[in-house]
């Protein structure tokens, strides 16, 4: 990792200029310009790291597609997902390969990389050309120039824009980052819903029939009208129940559409899990995370904006002083066919009389003690995040197996119970519903803290890879009471 101690003064600077050897030829100046000048930037490397990231969460490859041919290739796999399951893993990869969303965030990254990487180069020379005549004397003027301080100070600036290259790296890694979280939460919340629906519809055709039982027995007089109003009522609650689960499916199962990117035909292709996978044993040990702090993406991004204005503030120190510009002139006179040259070189030099710079110096020490501090603090807070998003997973799982493990089987159990009694006409038929339902309740119950566990375990690991990435408490939407009260 790059230190970030020390600091770079106008002595640092002054140091860089005496090596140089302001004697150099036009030749070697322009060659210097040349070679220095003509760095190389490929945003291809740039995908290729990210390709590599194991910690980012990314199936499949990342590709910007700039070509019809890559295109046409990408489609097809699209085709391949879709016409298969969609897991998790493939709704990522089929994003990458779909979404222009997400093919719109590559390309502006790649227009701010090819930003950072043009800073490490020398601004091109500018060249002039005049004529002037006077009676028979005919004049040529030609001149060359260019930023001498830009010249000497390209090190530093090369410095600089590799760590905003570096810096504009670990941006699209973090951006990246939360990409694929967000479809990972659209995919739990699809298959979550769908599953819940399935549930409300069960309860919705128990209820029907049950309702239409106790309109038959009112009237054969077995049943009084309070008590069939009442069985109306369960199931006037459940067709409003159902009526916003398949809101709320449609609207989870088109929010995962739009992040994909797929147009109506391809979305018909879509077919979900029935169901969320299946609850670890066991929870995953605070002792197993394996993170770094300081490789989080929001402490790198931090570090490397200190360290960017760090390197570069001699060479703001030095340019709120002062300018350079150097040029070399050679004129050709042509008087009656007497022909001579001038030649000779100029330079220019802003002279600080009535801006000393001061304010331009005092703005730049102050923006850096800023990242400074910000840095300090984005470390401080980074080992807190991760303790408090384990103590959240933790309490998920428990409460997700706390459903799976007891709630569930003892709503099992009296169902078993209810049905026996049942059969042997100890109860009728509408309180064996009213159980059934009680337990229809608890297995939606049992989804939306399953779905809280893998939004919990998702939090936790983003937090431990791009920190400020950190989903934020993701409140699950509540289910509609469908609770059956006995007749």
């Amino acid at each position: 990792m790059r230190s970030v101690a020390g600091n770079i003064t106008l002595e640092k600077i002054a140091k860089r200029l005496s090596r140089t050897d302001m004697h150099i030829s036009l030749l070697k100046i322009g060659v210097i310009l040349l070679i220095s000048g003509c760095s190389s930037y490929k945003f291809d490397e740039n995908l290729s790291k990210l390709n590599e990231n194991d910690k980012l969460g990314i199936v499949g490859q990342i590709t910007n597609i700039t070509s019809e041919a890559q295109r046409d290739a990408l489609n097809a796999r699209a085709l391949t997902l879709l016409n298969s399951e969609l897991g998790q893993d493939e709704a990522i990869e089929l994003m990458l390969v779909k979404s222009p969303d997400f093919q719109s965030l590559l390309f502006e990254h790649r227009s701010r990389l090819a930003v950072a990487a043009q800073k490490g180069r020398i601004s091109n020379p500018v060249f002039s050309f005049e004529r002037m005549v006077k009676g028979s004397e005919t004049e040529y003027g030609r001149f060359i120039s260019f930023g001498l301080l830009e010249l000497l100070t390209l090190p530093v600036r090369q410095d600089t824009s590799k760590i905003s290259v570096e810096l504009g790296q670990a941006n699209l890694e973090a951006e990246v980052f939360e990409k694929v979280n967000d479809l990972r939460i659209a995919w739990y919340e699809a298959t979550s819903s769908a599953k819940r629906l399935k549930l409300y519809e069960d309860a919705f055709t128990a209820l029907s029939a049950n309702a239409e039982l106790a309109k038959r027995m009112k009237k054969t007089g077995n049943m009084t009208t309070t008590d069939r109003i009442r069985q109306q009522l369960l199931l006037s609650g459940a067709t409003v129940a159902l009526a916003e689960a398949r809101m709320k499916n449609i609207s989870a199962r088109e929010a995962l559409i739009r992040k994909i990117g797929l147009s109506k035909d391809e979305a018909d292709l879509i077919d979900l899990p029935e169901t969320l996978p299946e609850l670890s044993q066991d929870p995953i040990s605070i002792e197993d995370l394996s993170y770094e702090i300081n490789n989080r993406l929001d402490v790198k991004a931090a570090r490397l904006e200190y360290e960017l204005l760090l390197e570069g503030i001699g060479v703001d120190q030095l340019s709120s002083y002062t300018d350079l510009e150097f040029g070399y002139r050679n004129d050709r006179i042509d008087d009656d066919g007497s022909i001579s040259n001038k030649k000779g070189y100029e330079l220019e030099v802003k002279i600080p009389i009535f801006d000393w710079g001061d304010l331009q110096r005092d703005m730049v020490q102050s923006e850096l003690l800023a990242k400074q501090q910000m840095y300090k603090s984005t470390v401080l807070a980074a080992a807190s995040e991760i303790r408090e998003s384990y103590r959240g997973y933790r309490t998920a799982f428990d409460v997700a197996k706390h459903h799976k493990d007891q709630i569930i089987p003892m709503y099992e159990t009296l169902l078993d119970e209810a049905t026996y009694n049942y059969n042997g006409m100890i109860i009728g038929v509408f309180e064996l519903v009213q159980v059934g339902q009680e337990k229809s309740s608890a297995e939606i119950r049992a989804i939306d803290a399953l779905q809280n566990l893998y939004l919990a375990e998702l939090k936790l690991k983003s937090v431990l890879v791009g920190g400020r990435m950190g989903l934020a408490s993701k409140a699950i939407s509540e289910a509609p009471a469908m609770e059956a009260k006995g007749h």
